[in-house]
């Protein structure tokens, strides 16, 4: 016996193992029994424990990898999102189960508000659905964005009118002077006054910019000097003698102030309202008007001008008053007698033959307070009705075809404007908790749930529709983008020892000129600190803002992303200055 227990013993563990499986299988279970238990009840605390745990599992076997493939998907489906991120991190089992349902992943990105049109078939939807979830809770504790003031040119005083367009910001100030910012290199690339008392503007970069005026008359603005101006800012209009050498066209006239308007270069038209309570349209080129619509209901406060769509059979403008908001209509094709021909321009189509097809009544029974805003997307149209206690706020949205009312969200929250509205959330300025203050709102349509909130400086309202607010880039209302990629935003001083420099694809000449006005304006006088300096990476533009207490400054806020801090060294400058001197050369 003994020779056998020291042979045993000297035996590599795998012989070991042969041996006590070859002993052990063939007998009963309750020979087997008699057989280890002994064995086993000599043994460390240390290995009962594993033998236990070890069993227990052998026991108990995963229900969920039992399962074929088509029931783990109608299991897995009841869950919701964070709860399937929870069960990846169980066992390597689970995560390669829950890994291989793409399908799954991709309902919860549609439930989570993605925006599927900006991916591709091929994407891995578990990624998606992470960086989304990441976007969205920046969004409710209120990290999404970051506050910054711009120091304008030639502006001593609050601005008045915003306007922005494919990363570049349009400002008219109360000195009725222009600024046009290129916002990726964060520069001023174009100042020049305009006629007086400006209370509306609507400009295409590099082409033309529209002025409504409180006297009742349009002015067009020439831009196309934008792509030879230089990036340091001047006074006049490039220095020249005739102070309105960018004037194109003046639009005469409305009988009270201009409150809002809308153009198309590939129409020849514009199109404007006022206090008059009439639409007037013209010929963009010529500056003669092609027809009025008199006798509105109330002030003609939003026109807007549908993109013109390739086959199109009719051209559409929507336009609201206090009362309702009505969609035009006309034939895309001119006919040969059609008066249009006059003025020498036959692109904006039958207009002669315009006419009301649509309408939504905004204030049925005199129960409504006029809520300024009317915005468009893809797909719908958003409104706010509020009754005139502001007590109860509705946002609507319409089908844009027809005008089928789509979604009716009721609001615990009295709303002052509707800032923008996409295809899945919408942008909301409400009443703020703090004095002097204002609340911005992301609402879900589709869900009716508020997801997000940041407090701004109040802004008065500078028209009964707040010209003074223009929102950003608006593509992230169409629905959340996981990883969103940056196109423009005001770069921001950075020091070698706060991370990597980022690259630019910038022309280098602005690129220099854009980093020195930041060199002379932080006083930098060493060689050593003016080679440390970098541009980070651009985010995007949420909002712009005329707020009177920062007179000569234009409040932005912006996406906020972590590579994207900047930390202001100097510990006696305000969070205000510092946005200012790291935006604002002077």
């Amino acid at each position: 016996m003994d020779k056998l227990i020291s042979e045993l013993v000297h035996l590599e563990v795998a012989e070991q193992q042969k041996v006590l499986s070859a002993l052990v299988t063939p007998l009963s279970p309750e020979k087997q029994l008699s057989l280890l238990l002994p064995a086993v009840s000599k043994a460390s605390g240390y290995v009962k424990w594993r033998l236990a745990v070890t069993l227990a599992w052998q026991d108990t076997p995963d229900l969920l990898e039992l399962l074929p493939t088509e029931l783990q998907v109608m299991v897995l489906q009841y869950l919701d999102g964070p709860s399937l991120l929870t069960a990846c991190q169980v066992c390597q089992g689970w995560n390669r189960v829950l890994m291989n349902h793409g399908q799954l992943w991709l309902k919860k990105c549609h439930q989570l508000g993605v925006n599927m049109d900006l991916l591709s078939q091929g994407t891995n939807w578990h990624e998606v659905y992470v960086s989304s979830l990441r976007q969205l809770t920046s969004l409710k504790n209120g990290t999404a964005f970051v506050e910054r003031f711009m120091q304008l040119q030639n502006c001593n005083k609050a601005v008045k009118a915003v306007d922005y367009q494919d990363g570049y910001l349009c400002t008219v100030s109360e000195e009725d002077y222009v600024n046009i910012w290129q916002l990726d290199l964060n520069i001023p690339i174009l100042t020049f006054p305009v006629e007086r008392a400006v209370s509306y503007i609507k400009f295409r970069p590099k082409q033309l910019l529209v002025c409504g005026h409180f006297v009742g008359i349009l002015t067009s603005w020439d831009l196309s000097a934008m792509d030879k101006q230089s990036s340091v800012v001047y006074s006049g209009v490039n220095n020249l003698s005739n102070e309105y050498q960018l004037l194109r066209c003046k639009f005469k006239m409305h009988a009270g102030p201009v409150f809002c308007c809308d153009f198309s270069n590939e129409l020849d038209l514009l199109i404007s309202g006022g206090a008059d309570d009439c639409i007037n349209l013209w010929c963009l080129s010529s500056g003669l008007k092609v027809k009025s619509l008199p006798h509105q209901e109330a002030w003609v406060l939003r026109v807007i001008l549908m993109p013109v769509k390739t086959h199109s059979q009719k051209h559409c403008v929507i336009s609201m008053t206090r009362d309702s908001v009505n969609k035009l209509t006309w034939d895309a094709h001119c006919s040969e007698n059609s008066g249009t021909a006059d003025v020498g321009s036959k692109k904006m189509g039958n207009i002669d033959q315009i006419q009301s097809k649509m309408c939504v009544r905004l204030n049925e029974g005199n129960h409504n307070f006029f809520t300024p805003g009317l915005h468009c997307s893809q797909k719908y149209i958003g409104l706010i009705k509020q009754d005139i206690d502001e007590k109860h706020a509705s946002l609507c949205v319409y089908d844009i075809e027809n005008f089928d009312l789509k979604y009716n969200i009721t609001l615990n929250f009295k709303v002052k404007k509707l800032l923008a509205l996409g295809n899945r959330y919408a942008l909301l300025l409400t009443v703020g908790c703090v004095l002097y203050s204002s609340t911005l709102m992301v609402v879900d349509i589709v869900t009716g749930e508020s997801i997000g909130s940041h407090t701004i400086p109040h802004s008065k309202m500078t028209t009964p529709d707040g010209a003074q607010l223009m929102v950003g880039d608006v593509e992230w209302l169409d629905g959340l983008r996981g990883q969103v990629c940056p196109s423009s935003a005001p770069p921001a001083v950075k020091r070698e020892d706060e991370g990597a420099e980022e690259q630019h694809d910038v022309p280098e000449d602005r690129g220099n000129l854009c980093l020195d006005a930041r060199i002379q304006q932080l006083n930098i006088s060493s060689e050593s600190e003016k080679s440390s300096l970098t541009l980070e990476r651009p985010s995007r533009l949420v909002l712009a803002a005329g707020v009177q207490s920062e007179p000569g400054s234009l409040f932005t806020l912006w996406w906020s992303y972590s590579h994207a801090t900047t930390k202001c060294r100097d510990s006696h400058c305000s969070s205000v200055n510092r946005y200012r001197l790291i935006m604002s050369p002077r």
